[in-house]
């Protein structure tokens, strides 16, 4: 999106620009609307240069690849451009510095990367702070959203991860325990589980999934370990699960006489 804005504004530049006078249509076509194609190509071919062989290594700031690297690298071919259109046009758009270019070909095309750069990259960086920081930050509002109302909590009324006391395997639904009480809806257990933030609860049972904040105490019966749970559901804990248990510290948690 940024991309596109950038080329956007080059080709409103471009209307304001030198007026073509006795220009063919190809000719027009080369002003107006190779500059942008260029522009636009440069652009997307540097920024997979960089996600495919530098992702991860140029991390801190992290303006630095978006705003300056990658239109850097983008706009040597729109230099190269601007130097063929000089050389072809008839009406002489006078991109390049003509004394420079007789002394040096290679500094002339530098001299204009350097004029493009200091008009590209200051744009550039104004549409990043609103464009990309922007959704960034709506990105991670999502993200935090999502966070709290796991994919299967969508098909509740209310409910977010927080509210969750427990989840319960059957068939090919899932029971789920809150204050408010239970609800049945069609989805796999497993997955249903995967989807619960690991801080705020374990699974005990290939049945059951509790919240921490939902144990109330615990017991040995003859046979395996129970779950004394707020909402007086009583949970078995497998024995695959006791280690697990055991480090949370709910098997500390003594029933009250």
């Amino acid at each position: 999106m940024r991309f596109g804005a950038l080329v956007l504004l080059l080709i409103m530049v471009n209307q304001i620009n030198d007026p073509l006078v006795d220009a063919t249509y190809g000719q027009a076509f080369l002003f107006w609307g190779l500059r942008p194609i260029v522009l636009a190509a440069g652009l997307w071919l540097a920024d997979e240069a960089f996600s495919r062989f530098l992702a991860g290594r140029l991390a801190s700031p992290d303006w630095l690849k978006p705003v300056l690297l990658v239109p850097a690298i983008g706009l040597l071919p729109l230099a190269i451009t601007e130097s063929f259109l000089e050389l072809q046009l008839p009406f002489r758009p006078e991109f390049l510095d003509e004394e420079l270019w007789a002394q040096s070909p290679v500094l002339a095309v530098l001299g204009e990367f350097v004029t493009l750069a200091s008009i590209v990259i200051p744009l550039n960086l104004l549409l990043w702070l609103i464009i990309d920081r922007r959704t960034h930050a709506i990105g991670e509002v999502d993200e935090i959203a999502a966070i709290s109302v796991p994919k299967f909590l969508q098909r509740t009324t209310h409910l977010h991860a927080e509210d969750v006391l427990a989840l319960q395997a059957e068939e090919h639904y899932v029971r789920i325990y809150s204050a408010d009480g239970s609800e049945l809806i069609h989805y796999r257990f497993g997955k249903a589980v995967k989807e619960m933030p690991a801080e705020l609860g374990l699974q005990v049972h290939r049945s059951w999934w509790v919240a921490e904040n939902a144990v109330r105490s615990a017991q040995r019966g003859s046979r395996r370990w129970q779950l004394n749970l707020v909402t007086d559901v009583a949970v078995p804990v497998s024995d695959s699960y006791v280690a697990g248990v055991r480090e949370r510290g709910w098997l500390k948690k003594k029933p009250r006489r």
